[in-house]
């Protein structure tokens, strides 16, 4: 692979985080208007909270320099073991994973960078940086290698134990992910209950000192043995109560790799690097997060909502990583007397991987300043004892919340699904090279596979999604509001952009008109591939007029033409299979 910077040295991003990102509302939001984190260093001079900014240009200089190192790390030395860990893949031994030296290498590196738990309080040991800037870790890691970048993002589901956890467990657990010295993973896929997870079966039975006992199985458990020597910490959806089904009865309880039996690990077509486990847990100790019935319906809300944002920016980094990769191999390789990248067909393949990655760079980072505009401000009410209910009114989290459970599946289920035709065109672009593992892209094909399944199906995004979208783009709806507000921002919308909002409102109409269940289902894929091409374009249009550098200002314009004619073109094939299908 490519190894430099891939931040300081990749233009696009320079640009989007530079010119094209509101540091101003997501700033004020992350850090409050006080400063608080930065007041309470002032107070206390606790160490922890050395490096909270007290000012909004010490805030920039900080995620910047972050952002600088680690784009240094991940790409001059993640992207140089890429392969190697890939190729000595892993081992399963009697209960026990053993993991290629050159993993434990570069995590133990990682570790020494202070860079780990970018989403932790600054309480817990953590970086406590905005979800926009965890968007864009995760981006450059996923570049250089998705199966270390989930390692890592994994491990910061710790915040999920920093914001529900008591005290102690807070100072127990959380504050250990923060040095890597424990991962986390998420518990809670079953074998025969996937995404289904009101039905899970794994029971927990309270003890008499307040603990619990579980017994169940969990299937395709990312990181559930944790890493060499390092432990991971499962948070595990578990039945509790004498519910036999449905959320109300579940709940998530902490529970240590050690005192659980790992049955296996998948042999996969990707991410050869990264555990995929089968736990069994056989009357294992655990505790409770939280209260008892809250399992589903907050705190694993918390989890899932985190892992699509990287969800998508993993997209993003893959196809990142499929158009540099490309870009220097077309430049080198030469085909009837001239470098490949100069044939035409070619070359639009290239651009084609450069824009659409552009465009999920623009729809994720949206979505991380959606999630920015309310959730510090909601987990500040949360440590100061505010009850759920007077939460849930609270005008900023109840408006930015609910467009961003519409937003995240959304990216994650566009980021991933382009992210892999990115690097489908990128194995087309290398030719019989690329189908051979001699080169980084086969690798990077199939690791984008899973993208499009794990944490969550695209089918499944597309149904959660499908029902949020046609509500809130109902007469003066709160999405509908939000479009339009993005669109205000485009001094003169390109007649494309136009059309595909026209195509898009007929689509709804007819959508709603649509009886049968089961057809509306079947075609619903259709208007999320319009409505998420839609966005992009808005956001796409918007960022032209800021672009201060002549030269970047032609390219972008000329990467937005392209990519607005075909969404056009595409939202009015989605028109047509929604009109006529079945």
């Amino acid at each position: 692979m490519i190894a430099n910077n891939y931040f300081s040295e990749d233009e696009d991003l320079q640009l989007i985080f530079n010119q094209l990102l509101d540091w101003d509302s997501i700033i004020k939001e992350t850090e409050g208007e006080g400063f608080f984190d930065h007041q309470t260093f002032v107070k206390t001079n606790n160490p922890r909270y050395e490096m909270a900014p007290s000012t909004k240009e010490e805030a920039l200089e900080l995620y910047t320099s972050s952002l600088d190192a680690m784009g240094d790390f991940f790409g001059n030395d993640v992207s140089q073991k890429s392969q190697t860990m890939d190729r000595n893949e892993l081992k399963y031994s009697n209960g026990k994973v053993i993991f290629p030296k050159e993993t434990i290498e570069i995590y133990e590196k990682f570790r020494n960078t202070g860079l780990m738990a970018y989403s932790l309080s600054r309480e817990a040991g953590g970086l406590a940086f905005p979800a926009t800037v965890g968007a864009l870790y995760a981006m450059l890691m996923a570049r250089a290698d998705v199966a270390f970048c989930m390692t890592t993002t994994l491990l910061n589901l710790a915040q999920i134990v920093d914001r529900f956890g008591t005290p102690e467990q807070v100072e127990t657990y959380a504050t250990k992910a923060a040095t890597g010295e424990c991962l986390f993973a998420m518990s809670l896929t079953e074998p025969d209950y996937g995404s289904d997870l009101n039905n899970v079966r794994t029971v927990a039975v309270k003890q008499e000192d307040g603990s619990y006992r579980l017994t169940g199985t969990k299937r395709f458990i990312s990181q559930g043995c944790g890493l060499g020597d390092h432990p991971a910490l499962l948070l595990t959806l578990a039945r509790t109560g004498k519910s036999e089904g449905g959320a109300r009865g579940l709940s998530v309880f902490i529970v240590k790799s050690e005192d659980v039996f790992v049955a296996g690990i998948e042999k996969k077509m990707g991410i050869h690097a990264s555990p995929t486990c089968e736990i069994v847990y056989d009357n294992t100790y655990g505790e409770i997060l939280g209260e008892e019935g809250l399992g589903l319906t907050r705190y694993t809300a918390g989890m899932t909502n985190f892992m699509r944002l990287v969800s998508a920016s993993g997209g993003c980094g893959g196809g990142a990583a499929a158009y540099f990769e490309c870009v220097k191999y077309a430049n080198e390789r030469k085909q009837f007397g001239k470098p490949i990248g100069e044939i035409p067909a070619v070359a639009e393949m290239i651009h084609k991987i450069k824009r659409e990655t552009n465009a999920m760079r623009l729809l994720t980072l949206e979505t991380a300043r959606v999630i920015d505009m309310y959730q510090h401000h909601q987990i500040r009410m949360e440590k100061v004892g505010k009850e759920d209910r007077e939460i849930r009114k609270d005008e900023k989290v109840k408006y930015w919340s609910t467009l961003a459970s519409t937003l995240t599946p959304m990216a994650k289920y566009y980021s991933s699904e382009e992210g892999h035709k990115c690097t489908n065109l990128a194995v087309q672009v290398f030719g019989g090279a690329g189908y051979t593992e001699d080169y980084d892209i086969s690798r990077m094909f199939r690791d984008s596979r899973i993208n499009t399944i794990y944490e969550g199906t695209s089918q499944i995004h597309v149904r959660i999604a499908t029902g949020a979208i046609l509500a809130g783009m109902a007469g003066d709806g709160n999405f509908r509001k939000y479009l339009n507000s993005l669109k205000a921002e485009i001094p003169t919308p390109s007649s494309f952009l136009l059309e595909q909002e026209r195509v898009l409102e007929e689509s709804i109409r007819v959508m709603r008109n649509i009886q049968e269940e089961v057809r509306k289902e079947t075609v619903a894929e259709n208007l999320m591939i319009q409505m998420t091409r839609y966005i992009c374009s808005l956001l796409y249009e918007k960022s032209i007029p800021k672009i201060t550098d002549p030269k970047l200002s032609e390219i972008w314009k000329k990467d937005c033409h392209a990519y607005v004619i075909d969404s056009a073109a595409i939202a009015q094939s989605s028109l047509y299979r929604i009109q006529n299908f079945g």
